[in-house]
C-alpha cells in the first residue's frame, strides 16, 4: 500500500516581524536564507518520495526517481556521516533497504512516513546499526585471528611446548580481555583517556586513538592525515600516554601485559 502523502506550508512567522527594523532584517537575513533553503530541500525530497511512489516497485521510472532521491538526501547534508573503514559498506546498505521500505514495507516491519519524520530521520537510526554491525563484525575477525595464533595446549608436548603452554597459561582469555578493553575504551568512564591529548587540540586525544587502532584497524597513517596532523605526534601520544594507560588498565583488571591488537610493541 503506498502512502498518502501531502505537503504542507511549515512557514509561521512570528508576531511582529512585519514591524522589524532594516537592521534586524540584515541581522537575521543570513539565518532565514539557512532555514529556507533546508525547507526547500525537504520539500524537494518530499515531492521525490511521491513521485517515486507512484510507480510499481523495481520499475524503471521508480528507480530513476530513486536515484534523484539519494542524490538530495546526500546533498541535504542531514544524512549521518563519519570517516570510518566500513562507512561506504553501510551506506550502500542502507540505500537498499531505502529503495525496499520507501512506499511499501518489504523488510522493515513499517514503510516510511513522511507525517511522522524528515527521510533522513528515519535513515540515521539503520545507517548507525549497518555500521556497527560493521565495528563487531570486523571485532569478531580480529578475535578470531589472535585465537588461531594461540597453539592448542592439547597438542604441546616437549619440554620446550611445555614452557610456552606456562607462558600462554599466563596470559588473560583473549575474548574476555578484548570485550572489556573495548568497552573501557568506548565508554571511558573516568575521563582519562579524553584527558590525554594533543597539546591545544583536545579532540585528538587517546580516546579517539585507540578506537581508530583498536576497534576500526585504521593506521596511524590514516588517522594522521584524518586529523591533519603528523604521524610523529601521533606516535607520541600513543606512546607516551595512551600506552601508559593501556598498562594501567590491565594491571587494574588483574591481567599481565600482551600485545595489544591495533597497537604494535615497542
Amino acid at each position: 500500500m503506498r502512502p498518502h502523502l501531502t505537503m504542507n506550508d511549515q512557514s509561521h512567522p512570528s508576531e511582529g516581524e512585519d514591524h522589524l527594523s532594516d537592521d534586524s532584517d540584515a541581522a537575521g537575513g543570513s539565518g532565514k536564507s539557512g532555514n529556507c533553503d533546508r525547507d526547500s530541500a525537504q520539500q524537494q525530497i518530499l515531492e521525490l518520495v511521491i513521485e517515486a511512489c507512484k510507480h510499481p516497485l523495481g520499475s524503471p521510472r521508480r528507480g530513476r526517481f530513486l536515484d534523484k532521491l539519494i542524490r538530495e538526501i546526500v546533498k541535504s547534508g542531514q544524512l549521518w556521516k563519519e570517516n570510518t573503514p566500513h562507512y561506504e559498506e553501510a551506506l550502500q546498505r542502507t540505500w537498499i533497504y531505502l529503495s525496499r521500505n520507501l512506499c511499501e514495507a518489504t523488510t522493515a516491519k513499517q514503510a516510511y512516513n513522511p507525517k511522522i519524520s524528515q527521510i533522513t530521520t528515519w535513515l540515521n537510526p539503520y545507517l548507525k546499526k549497518r555500521l556497527l554491525d560493521c565495528h563487531l563484525k570486523q571485532q569478531q575477525e580480529r578475535e578470531r585471528h589472535i585465537q588461531n595464533q594461540i597453539v592448542s595446549l592439547d597438542r604441546l608436548s616437549d619440554k620446550k611446548d611445555i614452557k610456552y603452554a606456562e607462558n600462554l597459561r599466563a596470559n588473560p582469555d583473549v575474548s574476555f580481555y578484548l570485550e572489556e578493553l573495548l568497552e573501557w575504551i568506548e565508554t571511558d568512564p573516568n575521563d582519562e583517556l579524553k584527558s590525554r591529548h594533543v597539546r591545544g587540540k583536545p579532540e585528538i586525544n587517546c580516546q579517539v586513538l585507540l578506537q581508530r587502532k583498536c576497534l576500526y584497524g585504521q593506521t596511524i597513517e590514516e588517522i594522521a592525515k584524518e586529523f591533519g596532523c603528523a604521524h610523529s605526534t601521533l606516535y607520541q601520544l600513543l606512546n607516551n600516554d595512551c600506552r601508559h594507560l593501556l598498562q594501567q588498565f590491565s594491571e587494574n583488571q588483574g591481567y599481565q601485559t600482551f600485545t595489544i591488537p591495533g597497537v604494535p610493541e615497542q
